[in-house]
């Protein structure tokens, strides 16, 4: 094994150590009990995990993800689901790795870079097929234009793969618009530049710009080949319209940089405008397009930062490698720099070091997994919900924090709000919120619905007027909970 070859192996490894994360992630919870109630009794139409709207209409469509990821647990439980989801992300990283040029060592910076940007979104979720199908459709055009590069030609029979993986993606995650404004853009972007501006040796010729036009067409429509039908070519509009969603949803809300969270992506941001500045090659109308659209939704909204890192890090490690021409580090750095055949002992000492790291990421693994049901209940009520239950009040109407409602859902309570904003829709979600903020309606949403008890975070707004409010008692509190219940009850 060539030093090479034991880094790249090494930056694999990395990669999936980074995505071994617990199942902390609100709308998991309900994305499995879903996906249960999908393998055993078929796709639903209206809400049935709720005693609040339980005739609104549900469109499920992340349905494949959630059966996926139902089965998966059904397997081996939460810790397969963890390492599911760790490998899905180092494969995502890693497609996008082999789309950067400077391959390995700019390569992997660059993409460490962007995993790190992207992993505030991290986890056992169903966003991240999502990711995994933007970075397979990034790959597949990008090793097409490569060609051109350095050939001159290419079959363009890749692009045939596009709708395949489309009619996948659209019965994965409603995201899969965004692998159709991704291939609209290539399209755009290289048409625009074939006509109006100096192509260059990467340049899609018309033939192919056709070609891929005639592909974006075919997955559009292939789209509609899923269980709720062309009402998904218009469903995430309705959730990108949604005003509550947007007002109350923390993904949502644009990049508060003065979170540390969001500075990879500030960094990203400033290394992609001085990689163009000091390149030596012509920015394409595609690259500029590509980085400053993806660039500004990430502003926009943090859910979209990891589309972002996605999509600029082959564009930044390209142009990044560029500027490094006729320096010292370029041979280094561009691979050009034929490395000499390893002796037997360094192949020995090479395989010995991937060894240790792979038993090292196997026992970080198992620390992440065997720490998972504390974490989760630092987090969840998890022992407020045995005391519903103990109590005999598991089946009663209760008011619940939104972030709580998909752990409830798993534990077989009826909700009164969870995680599916566009279930619920934003008349109630504003009705929700009502108690949630205190205003002077508070009490209309509890009444409405008749509720028996309040489960709330410790110390929330809600609980404090409570302990003050005739009527109302509270019967169980722990550092992560506490529970109200009417007088009388």
């Amino acid at each position: 094994m060539t030093i090479r070859r034991l880094f790249e192996a090494l930056f694999f490894v990395a990669l999936f150590v980074m995505g071994v994360r617990e199942t902390l992630d609100a709308d998991m919870w309900w994305h499995l009990r879903t996906g249960e109630y999908i393998w055993q009794q078929g796709i639903p139409r209206q809400d049935v995990f709720s005693f609040t709207v339980p005739d609104h209409a549900w469109i499920t469509h992340e349905w494949l993800s959630q059966v996926v990821m139902w089965l998966v647990y059904q397997a081996g439980g939460f810790p397969a689901l963890i390492l599911l989801f760790a490998l899905l992300t180092a494969v995502t990283f890693w497609l996008v790795y082999l789309c950067c040029a400077g391959r390995p060592y700019l390569a992997a910076f660059v993409v460490l870079l962007a995993a790190i940007t992207a992993a505030i979104v991290w986890g056992a979720r169903p966003q991240m097929f999502n990711l995994l199908l933007t970075a397979v459709y990034i790959y597949i055009i990008e090793q097409v234009k490569d060609g051109f590069e350095r050939h001159g030609h290419d079959t363009l029979r890749a692009f045939w793969l596009l709708p395949v993986g489309m009619l996948l993606w659209a019965n994965f995650h409603s995201g899969y618009l965004l692998g159709v404004v991704l291939l609209g853009t290539y399209v755009v972007g290289e048409a625009v530049q074939q006509q109006f501006h100096q192509t260059d040796k990467r340049t899609l010729p018309w033939p192919a710009i056709r070609r891929l036009f005639v592909v974006t067409v075919i997955s559009f429509l292939v789209a509609a080949l899923n269980p709720n039908g062309p009402e998904l070519w218009i469903y995430p509009f309705f959730t990108l319209g949604s005003s509550a969603m947007q007002t109350y949803i923390q993904e949502w809300h644009s990049p508060d940089f003065h979170l540390a969270m969001f500075w990879p992506f500030a960094a990203m941001l400033a290394l992609g405008v001085l990689s163009f500045v000091f390149s030596q090659r012509r920015i394409t109308i595609t690259d500029l397009l590509l980085f400053l659209g993806t660039g500004a939704a990430g502003l926009l909204s943090a859910r979209h930062i990891p589309l972002f890192a996605l999509v600029a890090a082959p564009i930044i490690a390209r142009h990044s490698l560029s500027a490094l021409t006729g320096t010292q580090a370029h041979p280094v750095l561009s691979g050009e720099v034929a490395e000499p055949p390893p002796t037997r002992l360094l192949r020995g000492l090479n395989g010995l070091v991937l060894v240790f790291a792979i038993l090292g990421a196997l026992g970080w693994s198992a620390a992440k997994i065997g720490q998972n049901d504390t974490v989760v209940a630092e987090r969840y009520p998890v022992a407020a919900v045995d005391f519903l239950e103990d109590q005999g009040l598991a089946a009663a109407h209760g008011y619940n924090s939104y972030n709580w409602g998909g752990y409830l859902i798993w534990r077989g309570l009826p909700v009164f709000v969870d995680g599916r904003a566009d279930v619920y829709g934003d008349d109630f979600l504003f009705f929700y919120r009502h108690t949630f903020d205190v205003t002077e309606k508070w009490q209309e949403p509890l009444a409405a619905f008749n509720v028996t008890y309040v489960l709330m975070e410790r110390g929330s707004p809600l609980t404090t007027l409570l302990h003050t409010t005739t009527g109302w008692q509270q019967v169980y509190e722990d550092d992560v909970a506490t529970i109200f219940i009417r007088d009388g009850e």
